[in-house]
């Protein structure tokens, strides 16, 4: 088990890491250690520095499912922050106890690692179906409220990809089940298409999951090309010109925003790109990814963080863990050596 479906085609294994990378995993490993064994941890950090035990050492060396187990579990339930954690966050120390499906399907895939063969699967499918909703999709309505139209697609997508492979593990997807959920995670009322990679790529991946890859909507090859527009190398994950305000129907507030090309959402493509239809487009989104994988070949740190509209400060961090490792799969790709 070395891939994370977060990281579709990257295969997690010691050789592939850029050298100008490794530094900045190692540091930032050693932080997330020093860091947790205090109790400051989140679910996040335990799945990017499993992540990085695979890449670097090509097995799970620190004890991230006794961490988890330890500060990030409340009433047998995976949560998403500890509460050390959650103090940090502005006015969050009171809703750090957020059992949510990534948090869920972490805890999962580390204890997976740290002992295949001793996972009760089982458990973890109870709690998957206990976040199954009225509507027939999988996401953590007990922890936001917000209402299906408005919920990020990329969260329904994901949470429905990580919930199937549990309850694939757990021998939980009968065939009626199957069709239900890829029926639903389909239906333009639910789950409609908007144009991110990373959102169709998590559609894929529970689409293919569920046994229902043929459900897939058409016309990624458009997407793909929009998601490209205004960028001289790579591909952000959405059309800057397709985004609007979701309650307004209006572009106004993300006119300023600018479109940044990301390692990550290059590997997202990569997997969308055997699903475009028209042979052109697809040869075109190819060639287009090698050219990005030269790029970064010859500027490996070159990973821009996004920056919102007027605000003079980067939004997050640029050169994060997973685009790190994206990147480092790129140039490996290109390079012929991954």
């Amino acid at each position: 088990m070395s891939g994370h479906l977060t990281l579709p085609s990257v295969v997690l294994e010691p050789g592939f890491v850029h050298p100008a990378h490794e530094p900045y995993l190692m540091e930032w490993h050693e932080n997330a250690i020093q860091r947790a064994d205090a109790g400051d941890v989140a679910a996040s950090v335990c799945h990017q520095a499993a992540l990085i035990d695979l890449a670097l050492f090509g097995r799970m060396r620190h004890g991230w499912h006794e961490i988890m187990e330890e500060h990030l579990t409340d009433n047998g339930k995976p949560i998403a922050y500890s509460k050390a954690f959650g103090l940090r966050l502005h006015k969050f120390d009171g809703q750090y106890r957020q059992p949510t499906i990534h948090a869920l399907h972490t805890r999962w895939w580390i204890e997976c690692l740290a002992n295949p063969n001793g996972v009760n699967h089982a458990v973890y499918a109870d709690m998957v179906l206990a976040k199954r909703q009225v509507d027939g999709l999988i996401y953590d309505a007990d922890v936001s409220k917000t209402i299906l139209r408005h919920r990020m697609k990329a969260e329904l997508t994901m949470s429905m990809a990580m919930g199937a492979e549990i309850l694939k593990a757990a021998g939980r997807l009968t065939e009626a089940l199957r069709l239900e959920l890829a029926t639903n995670i389909v239906e333009p009322t639910k789950c409609p298409q908007v144009g991110y990679m990373t959102s169709e790529s998590f559609r894929l991946s529970a689409l293919r999951t569920l046994g229902h890859e043929a459900l897939f909507p058409t016309g990624i090859g458009e997407s793909i090309e929009a998601c490209a527009e205004g960028l001289d190398v790579g591909w952000g994950d959405f059309s800057m010109k397709s985004k609007v305000d979701a309650y307004m129907g209006t572009a106004k507030r993300t006119g300023r925003d600018k479109q940044i090309h990301s390692p990550l959402v290059a590997c997202h493509v990569t997997a969308l790109a055997g699903k475009i239809e028209d042979a052109a487009k697809k040869a075109s989104a190819l060639e287009r990814l090698s050219a990005y994988a030269r790029h970064l070949a010859s500027e490996p740190l070159d990973i821009p963080a996004f920056q919102m509209r007027d605000v003079p400060i980067p939004f997050g961090e640029d050169i994060t863990p997973i685009e790190a490792l994206s990147a480092s799969h790129l140039i490996a790709r290109c390079q012929g050596t991954n």
